[in-house]
């Protein structure tokens, strides 16, 4: 599997706040397009480039155990911008702390595996990284099924607290891992400016997050910064309760950290541990062009505000409560995603909003209220509950703008109000093929859906094309990553009428992100679990 080398590209409503770089590969700091004519570069290859330049100035020393890792990273031998070569085999219970050294942003510390996929952590092996400037990579942490592995397989912090600053793993797979008590957490977060790349995630059957971003530590006045892109999330498991999420950022009394984590371009599948596959429980986070099949469950903002939601796509593909976005508190920015087939009705309708209780700004573990949020520019194709307004957390109805979205579904009401809509500004949305079911104004007209490239596309000269309504604040790109018309944009997520520029964004594939080294047969065993279970939110 290979990865385009990743260029930049603009996006609208996108706050610029990413961090870290690694001189191995550029992170992007912001949305990510395969260029026009650019060939396709392996990690493996640019891992052979990497070499050969560390060869010319740096040292590499070969290891294959703990002992040897140990031994060298309590010495004085280590430096910036040294590799450290793990021989290829299978290990079980590896214990490694990373600790003491610290590379730099020009010259990081390598830790690789011989090969990519060559080495196989099984057991309980844990990698914990409390150091500066790493780059860890082609390392797969591996369950049987029988034999217990750790209740974390990677943390971002030393066995001695010290967490991780400009961490990065990446190419690294993590497969059916199972502990001995019944619940896990396989990758905890610490730190700032660490990120999680091209990896592989599969095979969860326990409870516990898998991925969990922890801020506790944080100070009021300092970000996060991390940064989860291009990986594969496939086949957890539905648990009863709640905790189970595939990524949560924070918790609640986190709710105020301005964490500025970015969730980008990663692909989720059969994703059921529980209805909040992704969880928002921190500030000025981006969710930015993730793909979502065949998943029980929501990117829900449960907690903080000022998130932005922007060209995400959600597909039931049969899944029985799958879901799109579900919003608590305020500040919110949800524009140019896609929804489509979505069968959830209550807490996984396709787009909801949850009446507060609790003033944002505050700790409550409750529900904050909805202020100033932005939806615009989305399009919900055929969901079974289309828009919901819910009051069974708080009967503060919420306020907002709601504009130039495209709703088209044969299951009524369109818009399920238990909470007034009046509060919220509607404009330009149009709405077709069943009873909007509240007092709002809209187009109505047929936008004449037809497929293409993929995706339910209306009609370039129907009613959608060059009606959307001005507002303060313009949508510059659509979901397909063109520029829209600079007067006269279209409604919903697809400018189909005078986009200009080349497509620089579709719905993912699993060829498009994770590992190097996992074959064709291995994904396919990663089919989603049927079903999920429908539990109250937390």
């Amino acid at each position: 599997m290979y990865h385009p080398f990743l260029a930049l590209a603009s996006f609208s409503l996108l706050p610029l706040f990413f961090g870290g770089v690694f001189a191995t590969e550029p992170l992007p700091s912001g949305p990510s397009e395969i260029c026009a004519g650019h060939s396709p570069v392996s990690n493996r290859q640019k891992s052979d480039k990497d070499n050969q330049r560390q060869n010319l100035a740096f040292n590499i020393f070969n290891v294959d155990s703990a002992d040897q890792f140990e031994e060298l990273v309590e010495s004085e031998k280590l430096t910036a911008g040294d590799t450290i070569v793990w021989a290829d085999g299978t290990y079980s219970d590896v214990e490694l702390d990373i600790k003491d050294h610290n590379g730099t942003k020009e010259q990081p510390i390598n830790f690789r595996a011989a090969s990519p996929g060559g080495v196989i952590f099984s057991g309980e092996s844990q990698l914990s990284i409390g150091a500066q400037h790493w780059v860890i990579s082609g390392f797969h942490f591996k369950g049987d099924g029988e034999t217990p592995n750790a209740y974390n397989a990677v943390q971002f912090r030393g066995n001695g607290g010290q967490p991780a600053q400009h961490a990065r793993l990446t190419d690294c797979a993590f497969t059916n891992l199972s502990p001995d008590e019944g619940s896990s957490k396989w990758v905890l977060i610490f730190g700032q400016n660490n990120s999680i790349d091209h990896c592989h995630f599969s095979g969860k059957n326990s409870k516990g997050a898998l991925i969990t971003v922890e801020l506790g530590y944080l100070k009021n006045e300092d970000t996060a910064g991390h940064q989860i892109f291009r990986n594969y999330f496939g086949n957890v498991a539905p648990q009863e309760g709640t905790d189970n999420e595939t990524i949560r950022v924070g918790a609640s009394p986190d709710q105020n950290k301005r964490a500025q984590c970015s969730i980008r371009e990663n692909f989720f599948f059969g994703c059921d541990g529980e209805p909040e596959i992704i969880s928002n429980k921190s500030s000025y986070n981006v969710y930015l062009r993730n793909t979502f099949r065949k998943c029980n469950g929501s990117l829900v903002l449960r907690h903080g505000h000022h998130a932005t939601v922007e060209g995400n796509f959600f597909f039931g593909d049969g899944a029985e409560d799958a879901g799109g976005v579900r919003v608590s508190d305020s500040h919110h920015s949800i524009v140019n995603n896609y929804f489509q087939d979505l069968t959830g009705t209550t807490w996984n309708s396709a787009f909801s909003i949850l009446g507060g209780k609790a003033p944002s700004g505050g700790t409550s573990n409750g529900y904050q209220t909805v202020e100033n949020i932005v939806v615009m520019h989305n399009s919900i194709l055929n969901c079974h509950r289309s828009i919901l307004l819910n009051k069974a957390k708080g009967s503060r109805a919420p306020a907002g703008t709601f504009a130039n979205n495209l709703i088209v579904s044969s299951h009524e009401p369109l818009v399920t109000a238990d909470l007034s809509p009046a509060n919220m500004v509607w404009k330009g949305n149009l709405m077709f093929g069943a009873p909007i079911g509240a007092d709002l104004e809209a187009i109505t007209e047929d936008p004449g859906l037809a497929e293409a490239d993929g995706l339910l596309r209306p009609n370039e000269t129907g009613p959608v094309a060059n009606a959307a309504t001005a507002l303060e604040t313009a949508v510059t790109t659509d979901i397909d990553g063109q520029t829209r018309q600079e007067s006269g944009a279209d409604i919903g997520a697809d400018e189909v009428s005078g986009a200009t520029g080349e497509i620089a964004s579709a719905p993912l594939k699993p060829s498009d992100v994770g590992v190097s080294f996992l074959s064709g047969e291995e994904m396919e065993q990663d089919a989603p679990s049927e079903g999920g279970v429908k539990v109250e939110p937390k």
